[in-house]
């Protein structure tokens, strides 16, 4: 699933931009970026969330946090050799 600190209307929007993409998107909007906060995921000098990718386990322990300057820097393949070594 993805979040964000984006508005709801805005996920959708970007959603339907990318063709609506297959996974739900949430959003961290209120209270403002708790979420991304939890997670040191917060930027607060521009009150949006760092571009991450986290994997949590079963027992909600944090395995895998990578954070990327610009979508363009996720690569899919690292993602699934993390997964494959959980």
């Amino acid at each position: 699933m993805g979040i964000s600190a984006d508005a709801g209307p805005s996920q959708t929007a970007y959603s339907v931009s990318l063709g609506n993409l297959p996974y739900p998107l949430l959003s961290d909007f209120y209270p403002h970026g708790e979420v991304a906060k939890l997670y040191g995921l917060f930027n607060d000098k521009n009150g949006t969330s760092k571009r991450a990718v986290v994997i949590i386990d079963k027992n909600g322990v944090i395995r895998v946090k990578h954070i990327y300057a610009k979508a363009d820097d996720i690569d899919i393949s690292n993602i699934l050799n993390d997964l494959e070594t959980i």
